[in-house]
């Protein structure tokens, strides 16, 4: 898990350092882009879907079959009713849900280092939290990291630099 994280933070990096205009107005964009949205939203919903579908729910299980007409239903009236700044809210839904997955595969593992993916899962699941309630602090944020060319190499350098860092972690400690 840490090895993918880690390919993962670094590689949407790599932008940041070649491309700071472009990444500047992708990110600028972001939040009222339709196609991101859109993504995010049914992969979000899907793994929902997955999630429901494969859990015990005791005496809600004939709330199952019900779900794969439901699951494409939610998905049209999220996109038409809540399009509005959907693609940060989107974004922190992925957030919460990618941080179960860290967090099950880090628990039980002998070493300390372990921490630092819990710790992880656990500011991407806050970060989740703010995007899902107030998507605005996306457009603050990315105005501010990436004000200038300078301080959006240097912040994608800082999380290049994690992302290797994770790398490290995964071959030579996990």
């Amino acid at each position: 898990m840490a090895l993918a994280v880690g390919l993962v933070v670094a590689g949407l990096n790599v932008p940041c350092l070649l491309w700071p205009g472009r990444v500047r107005a992708a990110a600028l964009a972001f939040p009222r882009s339709r196609g991101p949205a859109w993504l995010l939203t049914a992969l979000d919903l899907g793994w929902v879907a997955w999630i429901v579908l494969h859990a015990q729910l005791g005496r809600f299980e004939w709330v199952k079959p019900y779900l794969y007409a439901a699951a494409p239903l939610s998905f049209f009236l999220i996109v038409i009713f809540m399009d509005e700044l959907l693609a940060p809210r989107a974004l922190g839904g992925l957030l919460l849900l990618l941080a179960n997955p860290v967090i099950i595969a880090a628990r039980w593992h002998e070493s300390d280092w372990r921490l630092v993916m819990i710790g992880l899962a656990y500011v991407w699941a806050v970060a989740g939290i703010v995007l899902v309630l107030s998507p605005f602090y996306f457009r603050r944020v990315a105005a501010w990291a990436l004000a200038t060319d300078g301080r959006c190499r240097q912040l994608g350098l800082l999380r290049l630099a994690f992302g290797a860092a994770l790398v490290a972690l995964a071959l030579a400690v996990y």
